[in-house]
């Protein structure tokens, strides 16, 4: 009878498995835009970097983009979204060679901030999150302020109501 048992010899790393050669541009990434918030964690854990961060700063937008001819198809994208808005979808034989462009899968407008007016993130994650808050009925946590302006209104209304009593 054989041994089923994992030997150390057998162990690969993460790092190993990203390693192993896969069929290049053979799949479609596609993007869910009712789901996504533009949380940018897939770019952030993408091997190959075919999945890039843009800021228009001339259309106040933020932007995820796609550049199919460097992805390997890995499917880490997918994985680390947690909105679960990916998918690799296979497209089989192809008949013509991607273009070099990148291609733009998501697209939104910046929220700032209301008292200093820095970019914080996209509106969709706002949209999403104030979702989540209402339907657990939870305090309205002010998504427009930054984190030094959500920290001074604090003080600033801690220091008012030391005033009053």
């Amino acid at each position: 009878m054989k041994s089923t048992m994992l030997r150390p010899e057998d162990h690969m790393s993460r790092r190993e498995f990203l390693r192993i050669p896969r069929p290049k541009n053979s799949g479609i990434l596609t993007l869910d835009q009712e789901k996504c918030t533009g949380c940018g964690l897939c770019t952030i854990h993408c091997p190959t970097r075919s999945l890039t961060l843009s800021l228009n700063g001339e259309r106040n937008t933020y932007q995820i983009l796609f550049r199919q001819e460097i992805c390997d198809d890995c499917g880490v994208c997918e994985k680390s979204c947690p909105e679960g808005c990916l998918r690799m979808m296979d497209q089989g034989p192809r008949q013509k060679k991607p273009g070099k462009d990148a291609k733009v899968i998501f697209d939104d407008k910046i929220s700032k901030c209301m008292e200093c007016g820095i970019p914080l993130y996209p509106q969709a994650m706002v949209k999403r999150l104030e979702s989540k808050l209402f339907l657990a009925k939870e305090y309205a946590w002010p998504f427009y302020l930054c984190p030094s302006c959500r920290m001074k209104s604090q003080l600033k209304d801690e220091m008012t109501e030391k005033m009053r009593a």
